[in-house]
């Protein structure tokens, strides 16, 4: 179990900016919703790409469903990149200070490349069939539930056992 939730923080979660980070960061609720909201298209992608051959021809991340998925989800990303962009930036730590003057069609294209890259190049292939599980029990709900799923299991974990990762949700409401 531990081993899934790692690998799927760091597939949803966009943790892989974290590691960027100097310090381990914490965001508000929102902004891990929010983030998580926005980099699931990139995340999903990144997932089918890395565990296509890990996976048989029945798959979910290796049929069609999973590209309409992350087209589904891509077509709201709008609407969660105003939470996402400080949550990114405060990711980055200072590297995000460099960069935070960029314009936001930049910026996007800086995470949504990052995001996909990292996890396409990270996830073990062994555990890609938990993922491919994962996501498909996951792709009936819309991006804010999934994202809130993803949160809540963040938070829960990340208080039963604080190694988990470098992304944690505040706890004084921050």
């Amino acid at each position: 179990m531990r081993a899934f939730f790692r690998t799927t923080v760091l597939l949803l979660a966009m943790v892989p900016c974290s590691a960027m980070a100097a310090q381990p960061i914490c965001l508000s609720k929102t902004e891990a919703t929010s983030l998580i909201a926005y980099a699931l298209p990139q995340a999903i992608n990144g997932t089918a790409k890395r565990c296509a051959a890990s996976l048989p021809a029945d798959a979910f991340l290796r049929s069609s469903k999973a590209p309409a998925l992350a087209s589904r989800y891509a077509g709201q990303k709008g609407r969660y990149w105003p939470k996402a962009k400080p949550a990114v930036l405060k990711a980055l730590g200072s590297q995000g200070n460099a960069i935070a003057g960029l314009p936001d069609d930049t910026l996007q294209q800086l995470a949504d490349t990052f995001v996909e890259g990292f996890v396409a190049q990270r996830i073990a292939p062994k555990s890609c069939k938990q993922l491919d599980l994962a996501i498909d029990l996951l792709s009936p709900l819309p991006p804010e539930n999934t994202a809130g799923l993803i949160a809540l299991t963040m938070d829960v974990a990340g208080s039963a056992d604080p190694k988990l990762g470098s992304v944690s949700l505040c706890k004084d409401g921050r």
